[in-house]
């Protein structure tokens, strides 16, 4: 998972509560090195909607320009769709009357209906699992052996010939001033070339003279083995997607990316179970829930999800002891009031996606960050010790309002709560948001 994919996708505004329940699990498969290839069955079950529904999240997601995806194939197999999401470097937006040469040549059977339901691969423990074999591409053969390094001796050749395209594509891999493009022997070659002969000539010439500015003004990585080289798209995603057009949009991004460092290198930490992380996740929970969408054939998807679970030798008592169903033979019985608990039991579980993002950073006991002036919470609230009487209140509180409680601390004595016990929490709510400036709902809560 990607702290920074979920961080973004509990941020993102003006979408359905079942997109952002789509939205929030494709971030969580989100891999930053290997990317994000989960497949439509397992986003329905971690969603527990049907593969319609998720159908239509997707593609209400990707028309409101938040995910993207191509089809993957190997041969006559498809395989898992590789999805882009909205906040990752490069990210392209679909566009009406995107044409399937527009992709790679290898995944040209892509539609905007496609959505994997025929995928056969699932998102792996083993990060390295969900790479894209790249073993069948076959290599450049030719030997750089004379670079170009005059634009007039380009000219003088024709467009045409196959063998100027090669040297000019050649040079376009190595640089000028000792830059090779990142990574080109292990992101298919062969098909970035294949893109290079595609352009039209003014395009090709611009793509080949605004590439180091293009490389130049990429973030450098921070760490690794290639630490100090351009976090570039791969070669050929940057000629499909024509990103050498993009060259003066950059650079003011690169110097917005200089403040955004600044500003995190001023950021606070925020500790789990902390006092930062309890005045945070309190005020997401006064900002109440997000509106849930429930399925008119809700029961007809609990029967579904029910004898998917079965099927694959999944235990299903939890599961319907947590719902109030019972089985009798091999029928389900639903309590009267089924419809209600659902939409009480799915707004504590995804109806507070900010406080569920800290949630999950305490369960992995990792460590956030937030923004200076957030140290204000600190004086807010106060630790109280695990088991105690204040906390089973707490505990009792959420329960009357629905909320989530806080995840199991585990070792930890204490867990901080907002000073005075829930009966402090509208004087907390008050005194946070004034010293803060924000407003119910505001974004910069998170």
């Amino acid at each position: 998972m990607s702290h920074e994919a979920t961080m973004w996708a509990v941020k993102v505004r003006g979408i359905s509560c079942t997109e952002a329940r789509v939205l929030w699990h494709l971030a969580d498969c989100h891999n930053p090195i290997y990317g994000c290839y989960p497949k439509q069955d397992y986003l329905a079950t971690a969603c527990e909607i049907d593969e319609r529904s998720v159908r239509r999240s997707l593609a209400a997601l990707r028309d409101k320009g938040l995910v993207n995806w191509i089809e993957q194939r190997e041969g006559k197999n498809r395989k898992a769709n590789r999805y882009s999401l909205g906040f990752e470097a490069g990210f392209r937006a679909a566009e009406k009357g995107d044409l399937p040469e527009n992709e790679p040549d290898n995944l040209s059977a892509s539609s905007d209906t496609s959505t994997g339901q025929e995928c056969t691969s699932q998102p792996d423990s083993n990060d390295a699992l969900n790479r894209t074999p790249e073993s069948s591409i076959e290599p450049v053969r030719e030997p750089v052996t004379e670079p170009v390094t005059e634009r007039g001796s380009v000219r003088e050749v024709s467009e045409d010939d196959p063998k100027s395209l090669r040297k000019r594509f050649q040079a376009l891999i190595v640089g000028r001033h000792n830059n090779p493009w990142p990574d080109v022997l292990s992101s298919a070659p062969e098909w970035a070339y294949q893109h290079f002969v595609k352009l039209s000539p003014e395009d090709r010439l611009r793509a080949e003279e605004r590439r180091d500015a293009y490389l130049a003004a990429c973030p450098k990585l921070q760490s690794g083995e290639h630490k100090g080289q351009p976090k570039a798209a791969a070669l050929g995603v940057y000629l499909r997607d024509r990103m050498f057009d993009l060259v003066d949009a950059i650079a003011p991004q690169a110097v917005s990316r200089q403040a955004e460092k600044r500003r995190q290198e001023e950021a606070i930490p925020v500790a789990p179970f902390g006092p930062i992380w309890a005045g945070k996740r309190a005020l997401a929970l006064l900002d109440g829930p997000m509106h849930i969408d429930l399925p008119d054939n809700l029961l007809e998807l609990a029967v579904e999800t029910y004898n998917r679970l079965r099927r694959s030798n999944v235990p299903t008592k939890t599961w319907l002891e947590t719902r109030g169903i019972t089985v009798d033979g091999n029928e389900l019985v639903f309590p009267d009031d089924y419809r209600a608990q659902e939409r009480r039991r799915r707004e504590c579980d995804s109806g507070y996606p900010e406080a569920h993002a800290l949630d999950k950073l305490a369960k992995d006991r990792g460590r956030g960050a937030a923004d200076a002036r957030f140290v204000i919470l600190a004086d807010l609230c106060e630790a109280v010790p695990v088991g105690s009487e204040t906390y089973e209140r707490w505990r009792a509180y959420h329960q009357q309002l629905n909320w989530p409680f806080v995840p199991d601390p585990g070792s930890m004595r204490v867990v901080y709560f907002p000073k005075g016990g829930p009966e402090g929490l509208p004087e907390f709510d008050t005194a946070a948001r004034a010293a803060l400036g924000m407003e119910r709902g505001d974004d910069d809560a998170a």
